[in-house]
């Protein structure tokens, strides 16, 4: 599968965002083979309908549609009409360096999610006020000067703030990620250990603090440390099962599981399929 890194030097100088209106580029990517991008993209749809599918998630679009993808991830577009969108791509580091802030794009619930879905729809009002600020940004690359990289982080931080308050709100959402240090620290320590620590106990340890204190934090985003461990292992264990030639068993050792019955027994408590029966109903 193609797998496309960030074009970090583009245009010229190093920027680790860029701005797109996909029809125009090169190699429009929309009813292309599926492919994997390192980097997070936000899409505005402008035009068409259909699905976009990520991992085994569909996530149905149409105008008006804006969609949050994550990086690492399997990507493709399933169009029924001809289909356009401009999109946002960055490097977490882009506003993470500025910013001095190492949880920055976790504060924002639609990017590292696994209970709620990837998109949100906009009313019209809304979405031309989105696209004002996108055209701005895109503006903004194709007139680089000195000052640029401020005021690109300024306008892209403006805007994940305001689709950050749409989504809570559409989804509704009652946890508040700004406020909640040890709920960012687990999710971030979780998207980079969830293969070898599969226990609550291992992620309070590191945190110092208690599981019921964790639980109590977590309980306003609808979700358990335990539901959400178990929903990120589910999210790799699909992947693999999807995209890779690894065989069961292979997959379960990846995944720190302590032998391949388990691994099936976990994932059918999940799916209420095999991963067997997940790999051959999907690739059908």
């Amino acid at each position: 599968m193609k797998e496309l890194s960030f074009h970090k030097t583009k245009y010229g100088k190093e920027l680790l965002i860029d701005c797109l209106k996909i029809s125009e580029t090169k190699n429009f990517l929309v009813n292309r083979r599926p492919f994997i991008i390192s980097f997070y993209e936000i899409f505005f749809i402008i035009k068409g309908n259909g699905i976009f599918l990520l991992d085994d998630i569909k996530i149905p679009y149409e105008k008006g549609t804006v969609m949050f993808v994550p990086p690492n991830r399997r990507r493709e577009w399933l169009a029924e009409t001809e289909t356009d969108a401009y999109v946002i791509l960055f490097e977490g580091e882009f506003i993470e360096r500025f910013f001095n802030d190492n949880f920055f794009v976790y504060r924002f619930h639609y990017f590292h999610n696994y209970t709620t879905p990837f998109h949100l729809k906009a009313q019209e009002k809304e979405f031309d006020s989105y696209l004002e600020k996108v055209l701005e940004i895109k503006h903004e690359i194709n007139n680089l000067i000195n000052d640029s990289d401020h005021l690109l982080r300024s306008i892209l931080y403006y805007l994940l703030i305001i689709l950050n308050r749409q989504y809570v709100n559409q989804h509704a959402i009652k946890g508040e990620l700004f406020e909640n240090i040890e709920v960012l620290k687990f999710i971030r320590l979780l998207d980079r250990n969830f293969k070898e620590k599969h226990h609550v106990n291992n992620y309070t340890e590191m945190l110092g603090i208690s599981k019921t204190y964790l639980n109590r934090k977590l309980k306003s985003f609808g979700s358990s440390a335990s539901e959400l461990i178990k929903a990120r292992i589910l999210v790799e264990a699909k992947k693999e099962l999807l995209y890779t030639d690894l065989t069961v068993s292979e997959i379960s050792y990846n995944l720190n599981f302590s032998e391949p019955a388990n691994f099936n027994r976990f994932f059918k408590q999940q799916t209420s399929v095999t991963p067997h029966q997940f790999r051959v109903e999907f690739s059908k």
